[in-house]
């Protein structure tokens, strides 16, 4: 799988897509943990920009001893015993690239289910979203809009040799004690909030009728 890696939009646009994603409804915890079906809450190739392919994930769901391997560390127990006790159970991911070269170089989408609702708070508050970044990296906020139970935005820069080589731009939101995370990967001075608002929109959508498929089970 690709390495996790993966000028922001006109404030009048920006202004606009800040109303667009107020979900407005309970997201039950009470559901057994194999009753979340993660995959049917993932974006499909569909709702991204055309050009964009899905990226065959053999294995998409992550426990957390396979998930602390994606951390830059050397003591991966260590780190499997830390998200553990954030309450991390299990994730689903999704990837998504161009056909050709463009503004946007990835789109990852990581859905992950914790144990309850406040754990998934903590992790869409403190913990980068439950996504492989190390505590030593600076996120940068930016501003989102309200989604479902709560939402938040982050860019990371890869850097080499002092230069930013790569900017990710993660929107974050959570459905009771799941977190979905939209990471787009590009060159620095291309990075596109508003398609990450629009792709939580689309998110939330699936999300919403696969709650409903668990509410009318």
């Amino acid at each position: 799988m690709a390495p996790w890696r993966i000028q922001a939009l006109a404030l009048p646009a920006l202004a606009l897509l800040l109303t667009a994603c107020d979900g407005g409804r309970h997201y039950p915890a009470s559901f057994g943990d194999s009753d979340y079906d993660l995959a049917a809450m993932a974006l499909r190739a569909s709702d991204l920009p055309g050009g964009f392919e899905a990226q065959d994930v053999p294995d998409p769901a992550f426990d957390n001893e396979s998930w602390a391997l994606f951390f830059e560390t050397n003591d991966p127990e260590a780190k499997r015993a830390q998200i553990e006790a954030q309450g991390r159970l299990t994730n689903h991911v999704s990837a998504f690239s161009p056909a050709g070269l463009g503004r946007v170089l990835a789109v990852t989408n990581v859905s992950t289910l914790y144990t309850d609702n406040e754990a998934a708070r903590q992790a869409l508050e403190k913990f980068a979203c439950g996504l492989p970044i190390n505590d030593s990296i600076q996120l940068e906020p930016f501003l989102v809009p309200e989604i479902a139970d709560g939402a938040t935005g982050f860019f990371v820069r890869q850097e080499n040799d002092g230069s930013t080589t790569f900017v990710d731009t993660t929107l974050c939101f959570r459905t009771g004690r799941i977190v979905h995370a939209i990471q787009q990967t590009s060159i620095p001075g291309v990075e596109d909030i508003a398609l990450s608002i629009r792709l939580a929109n689309s998110q939330l959508k699936r999300v919403d009728e696969a709650f409903d498929d668990l509410d009318g089970g």
